[in-house]
């Protein structure tokens, strides 16, 4: 008798429509350095989608470093939290204003609402508090700003915060404290190419950090010292 041959699993499919978490005072390189990798990726990819959601259709202001910067950076919206637009992949910048959409309930009921429904839901720096706040990172494995480590991982009580790391993924949750890293990685594992990624790189001339592991501000802000809660 002839052993029946085990099908490999089918691979998922590959994430297409993405959208962008907006709020107040983000920081612009969270936001825009991933989003500079995906419009490459969209250029080359047919029918793939960036959306921009918010809490209004208002543009948004981006964090301004100091009184000295004439010009405010602002992303506009596509979408609200409560248009329930399709997504596969969710990506939610941090800043300073993570902390305001920490305690702004009708964002992080949407990020709670919304992850079940998703592919993969990723944070760039403090923006994983959000995702801590919404319930997604209990008991996961997860990193974020080295900066503001001491305050994050108070904010996320029940997440293993890993202290040294570039990114980490758990299960469909990938956190960073390095966004365009992280995108490299995503597309490069994601979507099972890495001659896309590399492209990406390559025209935006940046030299990406390609293990996670080797994160030199863990000791430079001493994330080790800090005592999870």
């Amino acid at each position: 008798m002839v052993a029946a041959t085990r099908k490999p699993p089918k691979p998922k499919p590959i994430p297409l429509r993405w959208g962008v978490l907006a709020f107040p005072k983000y920081v612009g390189m969270d936001a825009y350095g991933p989003l500079e990798m995906l419009n490459i990726v969209k250029f080359l990819t047919p029918n793939m989608t960036i959306a921009v959601i918010a809490e209004t259709l208002d543009p948004v202001p981006a964090h301004i470093l100091s009184d000295l910067d004439q010009s405010v950076s602002y992303m506009k919206p596509t979408h609200t939290i409560y248009d329930n637009v399709t997504l596969d992949v969710l990506l939610i910048p941090g800043g300073p204003g993570s902390r305001i959409a920490y305690n702004n309930s009708n964002i992080i009921n949407y990020v709670k609402n919304v992850y079940p429904k998703l592919q993969y839901i990723m944070s760039v720096c403090t923006g994983a508090q959000i995702l801590a706040k919404a319930g997604i990172l209990h008991g996961k494995r997860a990193t974020t700003s080295k900066f503001s480590w001491a305050e994050m991982v108070q904010s996320g009580p029940g997440v293993n915060w890993v202290p040294c790391a570039r990114w980490v993924t758990d299960g469909n949750i990938w956190t960073s404290s390095a966004g365009i890293d992280s995108t490299y990685a995503f597309i490069k594992e994601i979507f099972r190419n890495e001659t896309l990624a590399n492209r990406a790189a390559n025209i935006l001339e940046v030299d990406i950090h390609k293990d996670p592991s080797l994160d030199p501000f863990c000791e430079i802000w001493n994330t080790t010292a800090v005592a999870l809660p």
